[in-house]
């Protein structure tokens, strides 16, 4: 029996190795404090430990929360007779003690600690079936607006009571975008972006979501799991840009006067403007209610309209949505009267001047706002000084302001002067002007070019905008310093861009040509310029302008390896702080004035946020963005020509006509740069019919005209004395054939 009781101790310890454990990783021991952990829905009557009694300790006593699951046999076999269950007591606190024969405790009692573990023996389960909620459109992407909760009975500290909420249904689903999205871990319900930005009540005013939850941090397949059903409401988004407000300008009205409101989704808000434009006085505020006040009279004649934002931001100060744009017109009054152009406005007039003819007109101003009747001016003569031959020689038209010669040619030597007083009104308001008006000679010459053709003119491509590149000269015998005698110069052909244009000295008529524009290698490389010289005056009938008025030259641009172009100067890119990275941010585009291709690059991007494509200009995020940590973001973009090719142009056209020979110096972009010397054979000569014409030199292997010379003589020479041997073998041969022919004819017979 001994023996079978040992065997059958020794299986339970051998079961117990695989159920329990103590603190030291001990069966079997003395008696003291100890803590054994325990996975709860094990298989009962486990071992849990063998507590070894000292004489004249005999037995043991087990007492503290043992809930009649956890024994002691008297020779000191602790163990439980049922499973064990978390959820019903995590930890179980029990005493030990040591007795003698007689019950007496001669040792302890020492505190025992029963920890139980946890196993995923409970599913989670949401605390509502059915869950309702409304969300206003345009709110906050990634803002809660709504929670589900759900809870496990198994500890939270293990996987097997962490939780795991999922969408798994959206109804309606459009175009297969989620409109929403949750917290996985708080089951916080809030706007995916695409749902902030779409969602709209006059289309689909509710949804209906299934959420689920599981356990195991829904990582196991084996996890158990929990649906529920939630229904929201899209209502109205009412954070929305009111309509522009009209302010009549200079109100006497106290101030700060109401205008408009906005008004956050929910209360609680704080409300803020931000002025764009950073004027010196800024004069509206808001308060905490919302509402946007101005705080002191506006002026239309200083600033007709303002621009600015209304900001709502939560309690942490973090904006809440998009700032609304805030639109103040000035509405305006008639404040202001007319004002005249100058102190005095003065014209000339021919004295052959024909009836109705326009002398010119007077334009005043009115600050008021423009094509209203506070701005709508009124003109009339009221006195013309002096009054000879008559009163009444001039007449101006009420609204044009055009002033014309009424009732008679006008004559120098009678009246070489007239003042005119106009009275210029608007609806409230008038103002008087003056106007001189002298009569001048008739316009019977015309501007003569001092010469007709100012020759070539080479200039490169990036000379500066507004420099003097030529001076042109022409004349007029009219009188002097009148209309008839001053000159203007016009560009009318050779110039479609508008690239030049002419100034003109009024004491000595010289005319200053000058550059308006960017010259072009590319599109303009040679222009053929001709100018007309006119007066402002009409010419007399009878006299037209003729080719004395006019004068060419042709300007030569060389290129200039220009810089490429941005499109802009400034790109701007609005992108939220949580974008994932590898998010295209924005995009530059740039272009070369000779056409190459471009290499883009970032300068200045001290935070490593961004990388740009060096061949598209597309910019993308490569790190977490932090709106608080730089707001607005600055970086500037380089672009670069590639070096695929050059172009070799001259600097002016007086060449001889010979070989050049060019050293051209190339070196790459490398760290330290490599280079080389090309030599480039370059020749200059004259065209005849699309080729190339030049005198020919002397080549190698080609004798001189000397040489060439000689050569002839000598071959004449040689040639003479062969055609002499060849004379005298003839005339030899010609006596001998001649004897031999007579011997020859008496002894032969005649042929028939």
């Amino acid at each position: 029996m001994i023996l079978q009781a040992h065997l059958h101790s020794l299986c339970l310890l051998m079961l117990y190795l695989a159920t329990g454990y103590g603190q030291e990783g001990k069966f079997s021991g003395p008696l003291k404090p100890m803590t054994f952990s325990i996975y709860e829905g094990q298989e009962p009557s486990q071992i849990i430990f063998q507590f070894k009694a000292n004489p004249p300790a005999v037995t043991f006593e087990l007492t503290g929360e043992t809930d009649n699951i956890f024994v002691i046999e008297r020779e000191g076999l602790l163990y439980y007779n049922r499973a064990l269950d978390r959820e019903t007591r995590s930890t179980h606190n029990l005493q030990v003690a040591a007795l003698d024969a007689n019950g007496i405790i001669v040792e302890g009692p020492v505190p025992i600690t029963i920890k139980v573990k946890d196993i995923n023996d409970n599913r989670p389960t949401f605390l509502q079936s059915k869950y309702e909620g409304s969300v206003r459109q345009n709110s906050r992407p990634g803002k809660p607006f709504l929670y589900v909760n759900a809870t496990d009975l198994d500890d939270p500290a293990t996987p097997n009571g962490q939780l795991y909420y999922q969408i798994v249904i959206q109804l309606p689903m459009i175009n297969n975008v989620m409109y929403f999205q949750i917290n996985n871990k708080t089951g916080a319900i809030s706007l995916t972006r695409e749902g902030s930005q779409e969602l709209n009540p006059a289309k689909n005013p509710s949804y209906n979501l299934v959420i689920s939850v599981k356990d195991m941090g829904g990582q196991s397949e084996n996890s158990f799991s929990d649906t529920t059903s939630v229904d929201i409401i899209v209502t109205e988004n009412i954070w929305k840009a009111p309509k522009p407000v009209e302010m009549v300008e200079n109100s006497t009205d106290p101030h700060p006067i109401k205008i408009t409101q906005v008004r956050w989704n929910d209360p609680g808000a704080q409300y803020s403007l931000v002025d764009k434009e950073k004027l010196p006085r800024f004069p509206f505020s808001i308060d905490q209610e919302g509402d946007i006040y101005v705080t002191q009279p506006l002026d239309r004649e200083e600033k007709d309209a303002y621009v600015f934002y209304a900001v709502a931001k939560d309690e942490y100060g973090k904006p809440l949505s998009y700032p609304l744009e805030i639109h103040v017109k000035v509405k305006d009054i008639n404040d202001n009267p007319p004002t005249c152009p100058s102190p005095v406005t003065v014209f000339e007039v021919q004295e052959n001047e024909r009836l109705g003819n326009s002398i010119g007109t007077l334009t005043a101003h009115d600050r008021d706002e423009e094509n209203t009747a506070n701005s709508f001016l009124n003109y009339r003569i009221v006195e013309q000084t002096p009054k000879l031959p008559m009163d009444g020689l001039f007449l101006i038209q009420t609204y044009a302001g055009m002033l014309q010669l009424a009732k008679q040619s006008l004559k120098k030597q009678d009246t070489p002067q007239y003042n005119l007083t106009i009275e210029v009104s608007d609806k409230d308001f008038k103002t008087l002007c003056f106007v001189q008006i002298n009569v001048i000679d008739i316009n019977d010459q015309i501007p003569i070019f001092e010469k007709s053709d100012y020759g070539n003119l080479t200039l490169a491509e990036d000379t500066n905008i507004g420099s003097t590149i030529l001076t042109i000269q022409a004349t007029d015998a009219d009188e002097p310093f009148t209309g008839s005698s001053k000159i203007l110069y016009h560009i009318i052909k050779g110039d479609s861009e508008g690239r030049l244009g002419v100034d003109t000295d009024p004491h000595t008529n010289t005319g200053y040509v000058i550059i308006k524009k960017p010259l072009d290698f590319e599109t303009a490389a040679v222009s053929n310029i001709v100018f007309k010289a006119e007066n402002p005056e009409p010419l007399v009938f009878g006299v037209k302008y003729n080719a004395s008025s006019f004068a060419k030259f042709t300007l030569i641009v060389t290129d200039v390896n220009e810089a490429p172009q941005f499109s802009q100067h400034v790109f701007q890119a609005k992108v939220s702080e949580d974008v994932a990275i590898g998010t295209k941010v924005g995009n530059v585009t740039a272009k070369d004035p000779e056409g190459l291709d471009i290499s883009y690059s970032l300068r200045g991007d001290t935070r490593g946020w961004l990388k740009i494509d060096h061949v598209t200009g597309e910019i993308f995020s490569v790190a977490p963005l932090d709106r608080e940590a730089g707001s607005p973001y600055r970086v500037q973009v380089v672009a670069t020509e590639v070096g695929t090719h050059a172009r070799l142009s001259t600097r002016h056209t007086e060449f001889e006509e010979r070989e050049y020979v060019v050293l051209i110096r190339i070196n790459d972009g490398g760290r330290p740069p490599l280079e080389g010397i090309v030599s480039l054979p370059v020749t200059f000569c004259s065209c005849v019919e699309g080729s190339c014409f030049r005198p020919a030199g002397h080549q190698t292997g080609i004798p001189t005209v000397g040489m060439a010379v000689g050569i002839l003589l000598t071959t004449l020479l040689v040639i003479g004395i062969i055609l002499a041997v060849v004379f005298i073998r003839i005339k030899k041969d010609k006596g001998k054939d001649n004897v031999e022919s007579a011997q020859a004819s008496e002894v032969k017979p005649l042929r028939s």
